[in-house]
């Protein structure tokens, strides 16, 4: 899997209006993985779908838990911080933060198997569900429709 054409892909979707904020909204409502639900979208554009998200899940859990949640939180306690200093602080942070969102994208990519998918968004889908969120299936439902217009996504 081409981990650039992922990083493409993910910047270009999270940038739509819209986007990010309910992205955010999901992950803050239901530690939703905002990279792993953008991958399953890239994967549904491509015609595939991840043989496992469970095992997806478990490839990026470590590096998820102590390193990219470390860092959003330390960007998160520096933002309301008055001093010029701490704000330079939140920015460094911000930058490491993103640049470790793309490394759990590469291990992403290094960690999937795929099979043929007709259908675009059942990745997705399959991994923004009750299952794995505390979401009933019409919130879930919901979300998924909304993410799919905002992206243009068929």
């Amino acid at each position: 899997m081409d981990q650039e054409e992922v990083w493409a892909f993910t910047v270009a979707m999270y940038g739509r209006d819209g986007v990010a904020k309910l992205c955010l909204d999901l992950q803050e409502r239901c530690d939703l993985d905002v990279n792993m639900l953008l991958f399953m979208f890239f994967l549904g554009q491509k015609g595939l779908a991840p043989m496992s998200i469970s095992a997806l899940e478990a490839a990026v859990h470590d590096w998820r838990e102590n390193v990219i949640k470390p860092l959003r939180h330390a960007r998160r306690h520096l933002r309301h911080d008055p001093r010029a200093s701490a704000q330079d602080l939140r920015k460094k942070v911000k930058t490491e933060e993103l640049q470790a969102e793309r490394i759990e994208q590469q291990i992403l990519c290094e960690a999937v198997q795929t099979v043929p998918s007709d259908d675009p968004v059942a990745a997705a889908h399959a991994y923004l569900s009750p299952n794995r969120f505390e979401m009933d299936q019409q919130a879930c439902d919901n979300a998924l429709g909304e993410l799919t217009r905002l992206m243009g996504i068929a």
